[in-house]
């Protein structure tokens, strides 16, 4: 594919000057819950978390000066829609707007958002596996069928089964549907991230995000030869010592 949408070229097809290294695209998309569940503390703290986190995926990346990132966000809550994007951001302009809250969860209608920024239309044709992180802190309020199909259609495209997917849940363990979460999830290794505290969230949004870009930008990826899954892994996220007295 060859094209732009809204000024920011999405092909890596373009010739390349004589002594410079040719950038690899990585992908990578935050699916925000702005439910009203998340009123208070959660959104607060995700919105901060997130914030706190871009620096450090930049200082993280540094490393691999042959990649570029490329940033968006979707939010959902009644419905699904973008919070940044759908034009892809650089990581160096891209900045977090405050979340605000409000209705139920439409975490089905933003992963087919997610599915259809992951089709070979809208991706480029050569690139890094792209980076999804989902954060929510309650059941999806979509139809079961309609939750199921959209992990369906997002796991056989063939971005969708190369990018890293991580799910983090907020929250009591009876606030959330912990299977369900986990059916987004395709890092086997690591499975659902629980952040009973601000100072989890905090610490696995960051974790998260650092440890998914340095994955990804290690990996590799042929768009002529995706019908294999992932070979990115990750290490295992460290280990939580938490208070019992700053819970959600």
């Amino acid at each position: 594919m060859n094209g732009k949408r809204g000024g920011i070229i999405i092909d890596d097809t373009i010739p390349i000057p004589d002594g410079q290294v040719a950038k690899k695209k990585l992908h990578f998309f935050w699916l925000a819950d702005c439910s009203d569940s998340m009123r208070g503390k959660k959104i607060a703290t995700l919105n901060q978390a997130i914030r706190e986190a871009i620096p450090e995926v930049q200082k993280a990346v540094a490393a691999y000066p042959q990649v570029e990132i490329f940033m968006r966000a979707i939010r959902f809550s009644d419905d699904a829609a973008w919070h940044v994007g759908p034009d892809p951001i650089p990581l160096a302009d891209f900045t977090w707007p405050e979340l605000e809250t409000a209705g139920l969860t439409a975490t089905a209608k933003a992963i087919n958002l997610l599915t259809g920024e992951l089709s070979v239309e809208h991706m480029p044709r050569r690139g890094l596996p792209p980076v999804c992180i989902l954060v929510s802190d309650g059941f999806c309020t979509d139809p079961r069928d309609e939750y199921d199909n959209a992990i369906a259609e997002l796991s056989k495209i063939p971005w969708g089964v190369k990018a890293v997917r991580l799910a983090i849940a907020i929250g009591d363990e009876s606030d959330y549907n912990e299977p369900e979460l986990l059916k987004f999830v395709n890092q086997d290794q690591i499975g659902l991230l629980k952040a009973h505290s601000p100072e989890e969230l905090v610490t696995y949004i960051k974790w998260a995000s650092v440890s998914a870009s340095v994955a990804s930008s290690r990996g590799r990826s042929r768009s002529t030869a995706m019908e294999d899954t992932s070979n990115v892994s990750l290490e295992s996220p460290p280990p939580m010592i938490t208070s019992n007295t700053d819970l959600f």
